[in-house]
């Protein structure tokens, strides 16, 4: 690739940031780049700006600085974070790899949704956006890609406790690709009744199966097998909704169907 026509320039604060997006048209904000499939033409690197790689806590959430390394949260430990989400942490490419990729970086993935992406919106995580003027908090399920001048400094990832926890990762370990997938299911238990569920699936797009979720929230369990067949064809429906592409990929559709199944049928 011919790199002699990119421009790189380096932040050193917020306002920084915001100079450069207002006075360089086409600029994309990079980390330490392990997503990038093509270098653009004009790159602003915010790795190591201290107001994005800073990690706080209370008792409901932990909040990561958009240039906050995978190594650096998963030092958080395993009885800090969600098990599930320390797990979706540890699947994402190598240690080397970790050590450089943001969850910033994970989140803004263009091209496919990274690993990430699913624990967050089953978690249903924050993301805070700033501008000069002001600072929004936003659901990740309302997040699109923004070429504006606005910048993701935070993540808001909720610590809440779940008495079932699954997460899959689909595809290859060390790259995402149009077969790589991220597969959550959530759920809270009382008195032999799901109280709350939670289920996400992500990969060219994003998606919370919430009609899923309303469906057999309240249920008791264990669930009768002849509702645990009507579930899953209904959550079949609802992926098509979702994933308008999944004729195109069967076998997604099959791995999450697959996926849903053994979740049923092990809290049954």
């Amino acid at each position: 690739m011919d790199t002699d026509n990119i421009q790189v320039s380096i932040a050193d604060s917020l306002t920084d940031v915001f100079y450069y997006l207002k006075t360089m048209p086409g600029l994309k904000i990079t980390g330490a780049c392990t997503n990038l499939k093509e270098f653009p033409k004009k790159m602003l690197s915010v790795r190591g700006l201290k107001e994005l790689s800073e990690i706080t806590r209370n008792e409901n959430y932990i909040e990561a600085g958009s240039a906050v390394t995978i190594t650096k949260l998963m030092l958080q430990g395993k009885t800090k974070l969600p098990a599930f989400f320390y797990e979706a942490l540890n699947s994402i490419a190598t240690s080397q790899i970790r050590n450089l990729a943001t969850i910033g970086g994970n989140i803004c993935s263009e091209d496919i949704k990274g690993t990430l992406y699913a624990p967050l919106l089953a978690l249903d995580a924050r993301l805070i956006f700033q501008t000069e003027t002001e600072t929004t908090a936003i659901p990740i399920s309302k997040f699109s890609l923004d070429k504006g001048f606005r910048l993701l400094t935070k993540v808001r990832i909720p610590t809440d406790e779940w008495d079932i926890a699954e997460f899959c990762r689909l595809g290859e370990s060390h790259h995402l690709t149009e077969k790589s997938a991220s597969y959550v299911f959530l759920a809270s238990v009382e008195n032999s009744v799901l109280t709350r569920v939670r289920l996400a699936f992500a990969n060219l797009q994003g998606a919370r199966f919430t009609n899923f979720e309303n469906r057999i929230v309240g249920s008791r369990l264990p669930l009768e097998k002849k509702n645990i067949s009507s579930i899953i064809t209904d959550a079949g429906f609802e992926y098509d909704k979702y994933f308008s592409y999944s004729k195109n990929n069967p076998f997604m559709k099959e791995e999450f169907l697959r996926l849903i199944t053994y979740s049923l049928n092990k809290i049954s």
